[in-house]
């Protein structure tokens, strides 16, 4: 396994010469140094990782040789969709990033009555462009080589209407309101679609809402915490419970 990865968003081919994107080459050549001969791998979210050996270096380009391909799977047994109500300033980014580490499969930001960020269709196209570079370095950083999937950000209700016809995931609810500990649920044997609230949590209306679209309320013991903490806590637990960390 090659130490350091690069995400190539273009096809990937053995004995294929590919010229690598402009921030990779200013990494590959100011940060690492890398020198004609030096090899690396290459991952564009195939399930695989390709290694690529430099034949061509100068300050504005960087030619590689595809010589090998290796499967990698570094992804959780436990398929969990985080389902974020969208937070402000940078703790959207934080949440991807770290919720990617921990192996999450997908994020659904969601649109509540309390989140305090507004977005048009214009600049919600630029954010799930921004979050997915966010997760590509995320799967960069720790070896997965598939990339989850990040969804346009939906209203809440709208988003609750589908889930009224899945009927194949375990539906959890985050709340600081008397509810089951999440330790205490049974391993699931579907995938988990678990909701966060943003700051200032869900209202009562959603979260009515949430109940009866078959959502189980949960929490993990007495403190309220933050929204970025909440969602990252609340994987952890689940990927220590039924998941890879256990």
């Amino acid at each position: 396994m090659e130490e350091n990865r690069f995400y190539h968003s273009e096809n990937l081919e053995l004995k294929h010469v590919v010229e690598l994107g402009a921030q990779t080459n200013i990494h590959a050549t100011k940060v690492l140094r890398l020198k004609v001969g030096d090899q690396f791998a290459l991952f564009n979210g195939d399930g695989f990782d390709y290694v690529a050996r430099v034949i061509e270096l100068s300050k504005h380009k960087t030619s590689v040789e595809i010589i090998d391909r290796y499967e990698v799977n570094h992804e959780s047994p436990l398929k969990i969709t985080l389902a974020q109500g969208l937070a402000a300033g940078d703790k959207m980014d934080w949440i991807i990033q770290k919720a990617v580490e921990l192996g999450i499969q997908s994020i659904q930001p969601l649109l509540t009555e309390r989140s305090i960020i507004k977005l048009d269709r214009e600049r919600a196209v630029k954010k799930i462009e921004h979050w997915r570079t966010v997760a590509i370095s995320a799967c960069e950083q720790t070896g997965r080589s598939f990339i989850p999937d990040i969804s346009s950000p939906t209203h809440l209700t709208q988003w609750l209407s589908n889930q009224n016809q899945t009927t194949d995931s375990l539906k959890l609810i985050l709340t600081p309101a008397k509810a089951q500990n999440l330790n205490h649920l049974e391993k699931p044997s579907s995938p988990v679609v678990f909701m966060v609230g943003p700051e200032g949590g869900f209202s009562e209306k959603e979260m009515d809402l949430a109940l009866r679209s078959g959502f189980v309320p949960v929490n993990f013991g007495k403190r309220i915490l933050r929204t970025e903490t909440a969602s990252i806590v609340a994987l952890s637990i689940m990927q220590n419970l039924w998941g890879d960390f256990a």
